[in-house]
């Protein structure tokens, strides 16, 4: 049963993340513009104070514009994958063109040296990437568990919302109940679920 889960897990991710990876950076920059405005209009993103965000990856939803916007009214924070631990640690940055290194796998994230570890419960929204969504708002990563482990430990009050295309929002996914974490939002270009 947990293979068959897994396998069909695999063939979204290879699928969805294929047609990520050929979208040009014009259709990148425009469908993600789309999707900041729809989520700079969310109320929960107006309230929050330290919001948790990550760095894009290739294909992925850029909100970088909106952080640059913000910062100065806004608190944010990005995650350092621990890799031994299969964790994250969470860095409040003052400056997106300073306060970043290349980690592991790629990925940008905050210079330790430079900014500040966040205590979790500080954070009142974690804007969490994913390769799919679905309708029931399950949230399909790429395959490390790093974002469902981190998001079991948050508390109750800080919001889950879940950024990503249309294309990335299926009627359903599979998933594991038991270990596959839930957003409470998911923000597209066009449409909030």
């Amino acid at each position: 049963m947990e293979m068959v889960l897994e396998r069909k897990k695999q063939e979204v991710r290879k699928k969805l993340l294929e047609r990520l990876l050929s979208l040009t950076k014009d259709e990148i920059e425009k469908r993600s513009k789309n999707v900041e405005n729809k989520l700079s209009e969310l109320l929960l993103y107006k309230k929050a104070k330290m919001i948790m965000v990550y760095y894009p990856l290739r294909g992925e939803v850029d909100i970088l514009n909106t952080i640059r916007r913000d910062l100065g009214s806004k608190r944010f924070c990005f995650p350092v994958m621990n890799l031994k631990a299969k964790s994250l640690r969470i860095f409040e940055i003052a400056n997106l063109d300073q306060d970043f290194v290349l980690g592991p796998r790629g990925v940008m994230q905050p210079d330790t040296e430079r900014t500040k570890e966040v205590n979790i419960k500080e954070i009142d929204i974690v804007i969490v990437p994913g390769l799919a969504f679905d309708k029931e708002r399950n949230r399909l990563g790429r395959g490390a568990g790093y974002y469902d482990r981190f998001l079991q430990n948050i508390t109750t009050s800080t919001k889950k919302i879940g950024i990503a295309f249309e294309f990335q929002i299926l009627e359903n996914l599979p998933t594991n109940l038991s270990w596959d974490q839930k957003v409470d939002t998911i923000v597209s270009e066009n449409f909030i679920v």
